[in-house]
């Protein structure tokens, strides 16, 4: 194997800078165009809760259930805007840095690497609520939801 040469390094770092800066351009850009408007604040929350709210009233849910759902509902709500305002911050920073003469990349490699790295987080916490909605209905309501899944698993060719 052939030792790497001040402009092999050269090439390396300059294709990872490149990677660093087309990666921070989605990130920042939000995939503008056709893919921006549906990332936007309202578009996806209102979308989840609408979909959740309509799977909801299928259930039949009683008043005291409601009452738990609404609760649920509610921290995923605040949860979602928390996840939309710091996504946002970190865009803001993204723009920031960049407009700068000489941008530190390192830095926003790393303000990029902080954000991904909430991402599990933030997933792992919505799927908690869905499982505290599971939580709070009856065995046949369970079987009503399970059913609807599956329907709608085979409608998007999942199975």
């Amino acid at each position: 194997m052939k030792k790497c040469t001040n402009k092999c390094w050269m090439l390396i770092i300059s294709g990872v800078l490149i990677m660093i800066l087309a990666t921070a351009g989605f990130a920042v850009s939000g995939f503008k165009g056709q893919f921006g408007r549906h990332h936007t604040k309202g578009f996806v929350k209102e979308k989840v809760l609408s979909h959740m709210d309509y799977t909801v009233q299928e259930l039949k849910l009683t008043p005291a259930q409601q009452v738990k759902y609404n609760a649920i509902r509610n921290k995923m709500s605040v949860a979602m805007d928390k996840s939309f305002t710091r996504h946002e911050t970190m865009k803001t920073a993204v723009h920031a840095e960049m407009e700068k003469a000489n941008p530190d990349l390192k830095s926003l490699a790393g303000t990029l690497k902080k954000e991904i790295k909430t991402m599990p987080d933030v997933v792992t916490t919505q799927i908690n609520y869905m499982v505290e909605v599971y939580d709070i209905l009856d065995a046949d309501q369970k079987k009503e939801l399970t059913s609807m899944l599956k329907e709608h698993m085979d409608k998007k060719n999942c199975s």
